[in-house]
């Protein structure tokens, strides 16, 4: 009785395959989604591909916009790993995959600042919502630092998946740099000039992430024709691009400046320039309290009508 049990066990815990007659039966496994973590390109590529993000998410955290602004690291890593998951897939449709991702970003990115700012109430962060709408709505001028943080978190998580969309599935890596580095200098127009570093940091890891990817390219285009290259082409290829990225960085430190274009420049800065607008509208909408710029708490319009939010 006991060899019996024993063999009724091992057949339970066996992966023995299913007889080919059994059609009605369909192994559980089948209806998992296959997912292929298998980083072809090289884990060195998705350190690069960190590095370059998170540049601009710590330049945006170190300029202490609003508080809180900790909970972006996290939200951020999210991102990355959806968007790996994402790319690597290839079981579900394009449109289904984006649509739940951001759907997921932004319930994360609302349920991190209801966290923060109304003690993990949705109910409450949502009514925050409705009373900023409304001021706006009014005219006014908000000052609520948990509506910034929302943006700014739902930007970080999106940022984060569509740079590794891009460089996984579209394999577009100049895109998640120029799209990363929009981002960046933004944040950097309104911070101290030490916060530069961060933009060091990007170029660097920009220019050898960009290098990396070329060499896996070539290197699949010439397995596929049979050519031949030394095993160590790879670490030579990737020494050199790190001195020409350095030397890029000195030369471009040495060039000029404080060169402005005068007639760009009144285009730019005219009250009538869509830019200007868009700034005004952002300025009433979302007036943070950090950062180094301060907020523009009030103004005069056009009828000679205080806005914004003034204490007098």
């Amino acid at each position: 009785m006991r060899n019996a049990a024993a063999e009724q066990l091992s057949k339970i815990i066996s992966d023995t395959p299913r007889d080919s007659k059994d059609t009605n039966k369909v192994p559980f496994r089948k209806f998992l989604p296959e997912l292929h973590l298998h980083l072809a390109e090289g884990w060195f590529s998705l350190v690069l591909l960190a590095i370059v993000v998170y540049s601009t998410i710590w330049s945006i955290q170190a300029a202490d916009w609003v508080d809180h602004l900790n909970t972006l690291t996290f939200v951020t890593a999210i991102g990355l790993l959806l968007g790996v998951l994402a790319a690597k897939q290839r079981r579900f449709s394009r449109l289904l995959v984006h649509s739940a991702v951001v759907f997921l970003g932004l319930l994360l990115a609302l349920w991190q600042t209801a966290l923060a700012f109304y003690g993990g109430s949705i109910s409450g962060f949502v009514q925050g919502i409705g009373r900023w709408s409304a001021v706006l709505a009014g005219g006014g001028a908000s000052n609520d630092d948990s509506i910034f943080l929302l943006l700014i978190l739902a930007l970080g998580f999106l940022l984060a998946y569509a740079s590794a969309w891009l460089l996984y599935r579209t394999r577009t890596p100049w895109l998640l740099v120029i799209a990363n580095g929009i981002v960046l200098l933004i944040n950097l127009e309104n911070v101290p000039p030490a916060y530069i570093i961060f933009l060091i940091v990007f170029l660097i890891a920009s220019l050898l992430l960009l290098l990396r990817f070329n060499l896996f390219e070539s290197v699949q285009r010439w397995n596929r024709s049979g050519l031949r290259y030394p095993d160590d082409l790879g670490w030579d290829i990737m020494q050199a691009g790190a001195l020409i990225s350095v030397g890029i960085l000195v030369f471009s430190w040495i060039l000029p400046g404080d060169y402005k274009n005068p007639t760009a420049s009144l285009i730019w800065d005219s009250k009538s320039s869509p830019f200007v607008q868009l700034e005004n509208v952002w300025d009433r909408a979302i007036a943070v309290n950090g950062g180094v710029n301060p907020a523009n708490h009030g103004n005069f319009r056009d009828t000679l009508v205080l806005g914004g939010d003034p204490n007098l």
